[in-house]
């Protein structure tokens, strides 16, 4: 049994690794992986395409064609048994005369639920539900969450001094971190489905928030400006003032500004304010949820980072580092303080590496 557990690990850990190296490509899906072995050799693998294409365990059946019939199959996520943009993947597994199946983590989607898992075993297939279980959770953390809550996976990010600065006192931030730490940066892009700024960053720095230095699908950009503050400039200024991006705003823009807002190909919706007049971080993310945002990078600037936190509405928190003192420089969480330590959030340290000369350093809730 123990030899049995061990080949099935090694096997996961292969549909796992196809899994994550599309994460982020595939959104609102999630990236799912797939493996057919027989007789200790692969003979089919594959990994989800674009919504709307096959899925993995469709496109692993493939390569491997007749040599599935009697192979162990591996997938990260439970096999999906409703028809949907594609026929049901647990059909295809059954008519190819798959044996065995070992399942990372059931989906917990009201339409998935188990059933999936019990039609393959109504059909006489032995199942397997938990197989590097923990591994599986982590690769569809965003999915997951946003299946559970209705709201996006929230991801902070920070490129600071040592001294917690996020730029100079007269704003520059340019370049803070090396080439390394950026390079990784925009692979953290790449993984979430939304990214968001606040007006100050996109009038202070006018980001194009795409993904350039690896390959990758573009987030959508999600503004956060109560008084939509970004149509006072002129569009051909602003490399965010452009089809899918979304603003956020609340009852503090005048007409005037929402006016300007409806005639540029930017979306904005309205929602609540919360006691500083500020777009609420809580309906922010409901309303983002609602709309399939899996989910959402947030990357500055420090008012906006602060909102998060004293919301207390993240999941991780990534903080690149870098070898320079800023002095009294604009602060990575502005506005946010805490009376007492004892009330202030503890974050567990998941993660730390270099990069270059600076430092990724990942946390996540304790």
């Amino acid at each position: 049994m123990a030899a049995k557990q061990r080949d099935a690990a090694h096997w996961m850990g292969h549909a796992l690794r196809l899994a994550k190296s599309g994460t982020g490509a595939t959104y609102p899906n999630p990236c799912v992986g797939a493996v057919l072995v027989k007789k200790g050799v692969v003979v089919g693998r594959g990994r989800s395409d674009v919504t709307g294409g096959p899925h993995a365990e469709v496109r692993a059946l493939r390569q491997a064609g007749a040599a599935a019939r009697g192979a162990a199959m591996y997938v990260t996520l439970e096999p999906c048994s409703h028809r949907g943009r594609t026929p049901p993947c647990v059909d295809a597994i059954i008519e190819a005369g798959v044996r065995r199946v070992c399942i990372g983590v059931e989906d917990p989607a009201p339409h998935v639920g188990g059933k999936g898992i019990r039609k393959l075993r109504r059909a006489g297939l032995e199942v397997e539900v938990g197989v590097c279980g923990d591994q599986a959770r982590s690769i569809h953390a965003h999915y997951l969450h946003h299946v559970a809550t209705g709201r996006p996976f929230v991801t902070l990010k920070v490129a600071s001094s040592i001294d917690g600065r996020l730029a100079t006192a007269s704003g520059d931030s340019k370049w803070i971190t090396g080439a390394a730490a950026r390079k990784s940066a925009h692979r953290l892009r790449a993984l979430h489905h939304g990214i968001a700024v606040g007006s100050e960053t996109v009038l202070r720095d006018n980001p194009g928030l795409d993904v350039r230095h690896v390959d990758g699908v573009d987030p959508i950009p999600v503004i956060f400006d109560s008084r939509l503050r970004v149509t006072a400039a002129k569009r051909a200024e602003l490399k965010l003032m452009r089809a899918g991006v979304l603003v956020l705003y609340t009852a503090r823009a005048s007409k005037t500004a929402q006016a300007r807002l409806a005639r540029t190909p930017v979306e904005g919706v309205e929602v609540p304010g919360d006691a500083e007049g500020r777009v609420d971080i809580e309906a922010a993310l409901e309303l983002l949820g609602a709309r399939e945002l899996r989910s959402l990078m947030v990357e500055g600037g420090g008012k906006l980072l602060g909102s998060f936190v004293a919301a207390d509405a993240f999941e991780e928190l990534w903080v690149y580092r870098a070898p320079v003192i800023l002095g009294e420089g604009r602060p990575i969480l502005a506005g946010l303080a805490f009376d007492e330590v004892a009330r202030a959030p503890r974050l567990r340290q998941h993660s730390t590496r270099k990069l270059g000369d600076d430092q990724l350093t990942v946390y996540a809730r304790a």
